[in-house]
């Protein structure tokens, strides 16, 4: 072979070597998206979805220390409770720990009835109680007491009806009662005047035709209902869960209409109440909400999803009245609202009664007790639903 030709070949023979040497570029790896969490069944309100982060610009070349988070101002808390249900969102962070990650020592003391809360938040005794909602709150705050209502408590709407008015099965079976205007001269049942029940008895009476005094109204207490209908003392009640779930399930009442209905499908029952202490140290009633509100939240996922429910039904069969974990599988449960809020327009309905039927004739309104603020800046902090 003639010298140029060998020095062809060589030339070949080193690009063919090199290029063999040089290592191929990675195939680019597809980044698959994670299947998004189904979202709760429809009775939740669903968590809208995060926007996409922002692509990181340039000139980032290393991502920016963590700002250490200090740690809240240790504090304690005293909270009245009745040992029900509706009383969940405060049990389960209890149990859950979310008081001790926001630095709050909770205590929780077992109250009888509502009235017997009013005095010690009054006077900063208690810190927080929860109850149905009544006209006790508003007289404290026209005897000058420093009280708010500041999250919903147990609200009642489809899907969730923990109150009916229950119909005592043989009336119900015989036809002997359809309507409202059959309970004439029947003996009515409701578990404390000026409350609730009697408001909502009263609706269904006078939607009747009736008047209270067209009937017997008796009060018997939620927990001797069934026993009431089992001795045919009354003819109908205004019950609460798990009394109803008792009466019905024993073949002593049905449910007849839902308490619902009068309030144009929803109607806030309880709230949560603060006193002077939380009110006057903001920061703590904040992070008290806080902590409120993530209880809520893992109540609403364990009763529509069904997410973590084994672990709720424990926790709320440990600290309330309802011990029986069979129970929760037939019983209606309250709603709970993941936000905090309180439906106005079932409240103003409420307070209207309360006027018109002089069960109230003190000066404030619930606007005068009402305060958003401490839930609007925990749903906030936890990212609305």
């Amino acid at each position: 072979m003639n010298p140029r030709g060998i020095i062809g070949l060589f030339l070949v023979l080193s690009f063919v070597t090199a290029t063999a040497c040089t290592p191929a570029a990675p195939t680019p790896t597809p980044t698959v998206a994670k299947p998004s969490t189904p979202p709760p069944a429809a009775a939740t309100p669903v968590k809208p979805a995060a926007s996409p982060p922002a692509a990181p610009s340039p000139a980032a070349t290393k991502p920016a220390a963590a700002v250490p988070q200090p740690t809240p101002a240790p504090a304690n808390v005293k909270v009245g409770s009745l040992q029900v249900v509706s009383d969940a969102g405060v049990l389960i962070a209890l149990e859950k720990g979310y008081f001790k990650e926001q630095g709050l020592n909770v205590e929780v003391e077992k109250f009888l009835q509502v009235p017997d809360m009013v005095p010690p938040l009054a006077t900063a005794q208690l810190d927080v109680a929860m109850v149905a909602m009544s006209v006790a709150m508003l007289a404290a705050a026209d005897r000058g007491a420093d009280v708010k209502m500041v999250a919903d408590k147990g609200t009642t709407q489809p899907g969730f009806e923990f109150d009916w008015i229950l119909l005592r099965k043989d009336l119900a079976d015989s036809g002997q009662v359809k309507k409202p205007s059959d309970l004439k001269g029947m003996k009515v049942a409701i578990p404390s005047p000026k409350s609730v029940g009697e408001q909502t008895i009263q609706m269904m009476i006078e939607e009747g035709g009736l008047t209270m005094n067209d009937v017997e109204v008796v009060i018997v207490p939620l927990a001797d209902q069934p026993a009431a209908f089992a001795n045919k003392a009354i003819a109908a009640s205004y019950g609460v869960e798990p009394n109803v779930t008792a009466a019905v399930g024993r073949g002593f009442a049905v449910k007849w209409i839902p308490n619902s209905y009068y309030f144009s499908g929803k109607l806030t029952a309880a709230a949560l109440y603060y006193g002077p202490n939380l009110i006057k140290n903001k920061d703590v009633g904040q992070r008290f909400m806080v902590a409120y509100l993530k209880g809520i939240r893992d109540y609403n996922k364990a009763f529509t999803s069904g997410e973590g429910r084994d672990n709720i039904v424990g926790i709320l069969a440990k600290y309330t009245t309802v011990k029986d974990v069979k129970l929760y599988d037939v019983m209606e449960m309250p709603y709970l609202d993941p936000n905090g809020v309180i439906d106005r327009k079932s409240i103003d309905a409420q307070y209207k009664w309360y006027v018109d039927k002089e069960v109230y004739k003190g000066s404030k309104t619930f606007d005068d007790i009402l305060d958003t603020s401490f839930a609007e800046y925990a749903a906030q902090k936890l990212g609305k639903w």
